[in-house]
């Protein structure tokens, strides 16, 4: 039997919730033909459903205790200060290296978490969180010159905050299509260049559009303007048949020696309401504030009002948004650090828990684990969570009464492996996910339930998508029950490669003609050889402050 060559696609933050009936109704004729003659099915994502664990638990087959990426941000070794996770935080080999070390041909292009490029066995061009063209984004280092001298300027991501204002709509959706483009023209160019095993192309634009234009799209959606909804309202359609037209020119070209997976790293839907989970932890008295002087004005400022986001939302309605920069630092620096309510105001010595990260992130200040911790390892750790969870379940909107948690977890019920000591100790997902625990590290917010205002307006759900098709692959079967960490030993699999034993994921045989599906597939140990130790970022300042404000363009960090 002939080795399969694996073409991934993918379709960051697709859901079937969209796809699905725009596909029945003839919309997205590819992807209705790709799900008539493939085999489909949502894929549940890593918990909580965010972009750097769940493609690093994509690319490892294994679950963030292993691989070690929990969010967008890691708190540094004796500190309290946050920066942007990179590539070389994931402490785990991925499918490009496994099938770099078997001597297998590799491209992968514009997948998250990918940057800084390590060496691989082809090329790779990193996705986010790469800064920007002036560090070195490809591999080899020489290859971003000649994509440009080939194929024009290379655009690195389309831009987010343009949307979040009236008048930079349109802006945003044209720097939208022209990045596609230039994604389509990169990947056929590099398509014909290389005689590839396997090749990984990201649509990141998928993800963008729905955090930006949901609004337009949903009449349910509290910022929804129905004077805007004959332009914009079919924005996120647009593109997606943007897509699956591009897909289509893709799929008349493999062979059937090339099979053909579609993913997404997770689902979206539309965002509503922040929860600001500090300001609910200080509430309970689980965070407090030094006792100084300055502290304390600072702290009476912010209860009356005198926050960042505040702030911004006033400068905003003056028409000075552009001074956004200068009040909402992410490293808590300039105005922020000067003025508002920060983590260096908080009393950690009088401190049991914080929080960090995006959706609903609690960390308890644990005494020899966190600088100055002070909840003692054992049945004080043990109380103090069990006391913050009861009072999670009884956390509800002021506006609604509505309950403002759906499900709460233990780390350990979720992650295993060894880097489990860097999960927070809860992790709870927000009701319908409509509500949102903002990723935050200091105060942007003197409220623990805020409506949101302008900026993002759809975000992630658990429930992403895959699609297989192929002549391995059985036609017209819709599956349950995949997973993230599933598709790397999926991809080893049909490309005849053993799969490591301590992959948290399975191979989707049932996807699978029963000639691929009883194919052998060994399960073999991870090679002795450590692929990454970094735990702090060696990025410079300034790229830490590109990467920060495009996080914030996109809603993830404070």
């Amino acid at each position: 039997m002939q080795k399969q060559k694996v073409l991934v696609i993918g379709l960051d933050g697709a859901t079937y919730d969209l796809l699905k009936p725009w596909a029945q109704q003839g919309l997205l004729p590819t992807l209705q033909k790709l799900m008539t003659e493939g085999t489909a099915g949502e894929l549940r994502s890593t918990i909580p459903p965010m972009t750097g664990p769940a493609w690093t638990s994509f690319m490892t087959g294994k679950n963030p205790g292993k691989h070690g990426i929990y969010d967008w941000i890691y708190r540094h070794k004796d500190s309290y200060d946050v920066s942007p996770v990179t590539a070389r935080h994931c402490h785990e080999p991925t499918v490009w290296s496994l099938l770099s070390d078997a001597g297998r041909r590799v491209v992968a292009y514009n997948v998250p978490m990918t940057f800084p490029p390590k060496p691989v066995n082809g090329l790779m061009i990193s996705g986010m969180p790469a800064p920007s063209k002036q560090v070195t984004i490809t591999y080899p280092t020489e290859l971003l010159a000649e994509i440009e001298k080939e194929n024009g300027e290379y655009y690195l991501y389309p831009d987010p905050g343009q949307a979040y204002s009236d008048a930079g709509v349109d802006a945003f959706l044209d720097r939208l299509y022209k990045t596609t483009e230039t994604r389509v023209k990169v990947f056929n160019w590099l398509r014909a260049k290389e005689d590839w095993d396997f090749f990984m192309l990201v649509f990141n634009g998928t993800d963008t559009v729905q955090h930006a234009m949901w609004k337009f799209m949903s009449p349910k959606h509290p910022l929804h303007d129905p004077g805007k909804f004959a332009k914009y309202g079919d924005a996120i359609l647009k593109y997606f048949q943007y897509v699956d037209k591009a897909l289509g020119e893709i799929v008349a070209k493999l062979d059937d020696n090339t099979t053909l997976m579609l993913m997404s790293d997770h689902g979206f839907g539309p965002f509503h309401k922040f929860i600001h989970v500090n300001n609910w932890l200080r509430k309970y008295g689980w965070l407090k504030i030094k006792r100084s002087p300055r502290a304390l004005i600072k702290s009476l400022l912010f209860d009356l009002g005198f926050a960042p986001m505040k702030v911004y939302n006033l400068l905003m309605a003056f028409g000075l948004g552009s001074l956004k920069r200068e009040v909402v630092r992410g490293k808590g620096q300039g105005m922020m650090k000067t003025f508002f309510l920060s983590f260096g105001d908080v009393d950690w010595k009088r401190s049991a828990a914080y929080s960090l990260g995006n959706v609903g992130q609690i960390r308890l200040n644990v005494k020899g684990r966190e600088p100055q911790g002070i909840v003692e390892p054992g049945e004080e750790f043990e109380q103090t969570r069990e006391a913050i969870i009861a009072r999670l379940w009884e956390l509800r909107d002021p506006k609604t009464g509505e309950k403002v948690v759906q499900e709460v977890y233990k780390r350990e019920e979720v992650y295993t492996g060894s880097n489990l000591a860097q999960a927070a100790d809860i992790v709870f997902i927000p009701t319908r996910m409509e509500y949102f625990g903002f990723g935050e590290y200091e105060f942007g917010s003197n409220e623990i339930i805020e409506s949101m205002k302008r900026g993002i307006s759809g975000t992630h759900r658990p429930n992403g998508m895959y699609l297989l098709w192929g002549k391995p692959i059985k036609a017209g079967v819709w599956t349950e029950g995949a997973r993230l960490y599933d598709l790397a030993p999926t991809i080893l699999h049909l490309m005849g490669e053993p799969v490591l034993s301590d992959m948290d994921g399975r191979v989707l045989t049932e996807a699978m003609t029963p000639e691929y599906a009883d194919m052998k597939s060994d399960r073999q140990a991870p090679a002795e050889r450590i692929y990454s130790t970094t735990t702090e970022t060696d990025l410079s300042d300034e790229d830490e402050s590109v990467i920060s404000e495009r996080l914030r363009d996109l809603g993830y960090v404070g």
